[in-house]
C-alpha cells in the first residue's frame, strides 16, 4: 500500500493540470453548444458537431428530466452529452482541489456542508480568518482547518454553482453512510450533484470514478506502462495530503 502511494503521488501535478484543462475544455464546448440552435452545426477545435435533442426530451412527460445539451459528431454520428461532460469535469476538478488543499479523507470530504464554513476573529490582531469544520470521522474528533486562499476559492466556486442551479439556495440533501448504514439529517452538502430532478450527495465510488476518468483523459500511466488508477484505499492513505 505504501508503495502504491509512492508510485502515485508524483503524478499529482499532472493530474491537477489535466483536471483544469478538461474543465476548461468542457466548459468551452458547453458554452458553444448552448449558443447553437438545434439542428445547426458548430466547429470546435477542428471538429464539426450538430446540436440535437434526445427523443425522450422531445416527447416530454413527467420523467423526461431537465433538458440537457446534446451534440452529434458529424464524422461518426457519436452522441455527446456535453451537460454531463461539463458536470463530471467540474466535480473531478473540485474534488481533486479540495482534497489536495485540505488533506481530508474521502468520508470527511463528502460530509462537508455549507454550515461547516465558519469565521474566527483572532484575539491578538482582530483579523477574521475562515475555518472549515470537519465533523468527527475515523479519529472520532472534530477538527477546524484554516482555509487557505486556494481552498477558499474552490469552495466559493462550488457554493456559487449550487446556488445558480437551485434558484439561489443550496439544496438540502441526505447522505447515506455505508459504514454505519445510517442516513444523516437533510443538510446543505457541498459535494452534491443533480440526478434527474433530485440532488444527491456524491458517493465514494463516484469520487473514484470521476478521478480515474480524469486520469484517462490525462493519459497517465504507472511504472508498468498501464493506465494509472486510484482506488478508495489510496485515498484513505491520504494520497493528496
Amino acid at each position: 500500500m505504501h508503495q502504491r502511494v509512492r508510485d502515485r503521488l508524483p503524478h499529482l501535478p499532472a493530474l491537477v493540470d489535466a483536471a483544469e484543462r478538461d474543465l476548461a475544455e468542457q466548459t468551452a464546448l458547453l458554452t458553444a453548444a448552448r449558443a447553437t440552435a438545434v439542428g445547426q452545426t458548430l466547429e470546435h477545435h477542428g471538429q464539426s458537431f450538430r446540436r440535437v435533442v434526445a427523443k425522450s426530451y422531445a416527447r416530454g412527460g413527467a420523467n423526461a428530466g431537465p433538458p440537457r445539451v446534446l451534440i452529434e459528431d458529424t464524422a461518426d454520428g457519436e452522441l455527446i452529452d456535453v451537460t454531463r461532460g461539463e458536470d463530471e469535469a467540474f466535480w473531478a476538478w473540485a474534488i481533486i482541489e479540495t482534497l489536495r488543499h485540505s488533506g481530508v479523507r474521502i468520508e470527511e470530504l463528502l460530509e462537508i456542508t455549507h454550515l461547516a464554513l465558519v469565521s474566527h476573529r483572532l484575539p491578538n490582531t482582530g483579523e477574521i480568518v475562515p475555518l472549515l469544520q470537519i465533523v468527527p470521522s475515523k479519529s472520532n474528533e472534530e477538527r477546524l482547518l484554516l482555509v487557505s486562499p486556494e481552498l477558499a476559492s474552490v469552495l466559493a466556486t462550488i457554493v456559487t454553482r449550487l446556488r445558480a442551479d437551485s434558484g439561489g439556495t443550496i439544496p438540502l440533501t441526505i447522505r447515506y453512510d455505508a459504514n454505519e448504514r445510517t442516513e444523516g439529517p437533510p443538510s446543505p452538502h457541498l459535494f452534491q450533484r443533480r440526478v434527474s430532478w433530485r440532488s444527491e450527495v456524491i458517493s465514494p465510488r463516484t469520487v473514484e470514478n470521476l478521478i480515474n476518468r480524469a486520469l484517462d483523459r490525462a493519459g497517465l500511466v504507472d511504472a508498468a506502462n498501464r493506465p494509472l488508477r486510484y482506488t478508495l484505499h489510496d485515498f484513505r492513505r491520504i494520497v493528496f495530503a
